[in-house]
């Protein structure tokens, strides 16, 4: 989305589980000049450390976007930072007083009622967006059928292709360009899927210790196992992932097609097209 630069009209703080730790945690969000870009602070730190909301500075993929350095980290920030995408929200300072975001219910619809109360507050200097000029991919290696790719094209389009063997889910496909209407209306209320046979083996692993019912999509053997907010909620959820997740770039104009692909791939194609966008 083109335009001026967007922070908050007011600092708001919102509070919640995070999934994976089960901690109750706080984030603040405060505005900021222009220019300033997305940027992260440990507040529960002794010295209180900031990094930019930069692909770079991502330390891990597992389930989630984690943003930090070898001695702290942010865990979970790619609803929030897809709130940020779809709301084009430019400045902003994030303190979090945990090692992970809020989880609220599982969608990016619990941050943008946060933000749309507080209001935006447009500033004075024009957007600073990227356009994709070349085709631009990548694929996983221990999955062929899984890729991304980026094309030039006007907005920032984006189609998505979810398959499953799962004979519940089978396979959804969806396609949306990011604007803040369709956003609030279509995609950021999409909660994230969670298979039921995999939720205790993530608690074994330490994951998803804030989960309940509401949380997610939950897939049973035979069927869902609570109610879907749209018959493809899935595959808009995962539209909203690679919404937050490339939002590490800033905005852009072009087009992205994923099949099969989740936080690793949207991060390796992130850090791909910072090389070629300069």
């Amino acid at each position: 989305m083109k335009g001026f630069q967007q922070t908050l009209q007011n600092k708001i703080s919102i509070r919640g589980q995070a999934l994976h730790c089960g901690k109750t945690v706080a984030v603040t969000l405060i505005p900021q000049p222009v220019d300033t870009g997305i940027r992260f602070c440990r507040v529960d730190h002794p010295e209180q450390p900031i990094l930019p909301a930069k692909p770079g500075n991502i330390v891990d993929t597992t389930r989630s976007i984690s943003l930090g350095t070898d001695h702290w980290r942010i865990q979970t920030i790619e609803h929030l930072m897809a709130a940020f995408h779809g709301l084009a929200v430019d400045n902003l300072l994030v303190e979090v007083d945990g090692p992970e975001i809020p989880l609220g219910d599982g969608s990016a619809q619990y941050f943008v009622e946060q933000i749309l109360q507080a209001g935006l507050a447009v500033q004075e200097k024009p957007r600073k967006v990227r356009k994709i000029t070349a085709p631009v991919w990548v694929t996983d290696g221990d999955d062929p059928r899984s890729y991304l790719i980026a094309l030039p094209g006007e907005g920032f389009r984006i189609s998505y292709c979810f398959t499953s063997d799962h004979k519940v889910t089978g396979t959804q496909f969806a396609q949306y360009v990011n604007d803040p209407e369709t956003f609030q209306r279509k995609l950021a209320p999409a909660r994230t899927i969670a298979f039921w046979r995999e939720l205790e083996v993530l608690r074994k692993q330490g994951l998803a210790l804030g989960g309940n019912m509401e949380i997610a999509v939950v897939v049973g053997e035979e069927g869902y196992l609570n109610q879907l907010k749209y018959d493809d909620e899935i595959v808009r959820h995962k539209i909203l992932d690679v919404l937050g997740d490339l939002y590490l770039l800033g905005p852009l104009e072009g087009e992205i097609i994923g099949i099969r692909s989740g936080h690793k791939l949207d991060l390796e194609l992130a850090l791909k097209l910072e090389e070629h966008l300069g």
